[in-house]
């Protein structure tokens, strides 16, 4: 019997983005974002920049980028940055 880790390809269980989001802008995304059931955690690095953090199950990436995409029609932008 072979084990999990030789059956699947070396995917990340879990990927992290970091980002920029207007400070006032905070709450609010949490909230949609946390309306999405088990998709991912946030957390806010730095609150006076915006700094937040998303870590999220590798299999959600897609529904983590649309609803960071869709922010943009609520005026909202979301800037990924590199690790800090």
């Amino acid at each position: 019997m072979s084990s999990l880790s030789q059956q699947t390809p070396d995917v990340p269980i879990e990927k992290t983005k970091r980002c920029i989001i207007d400070r006032k802008s905070i709450g609010f995304f949490k909230a949609i974002l946390e309306s999405y059931e088990d998709v991912a955690i946030f957390s806010v690095l730095h609150g006076k920049s915006g700094l937040i953090e998303i870590i999220y199950p590798h299999f959600f990436e897609m529904d983590v980028k649309a609803i960071i995409n869709d922010m943009k029609n609520y005026g909202i932008v979301i800037k990924e940055v590199p690790d800090v």
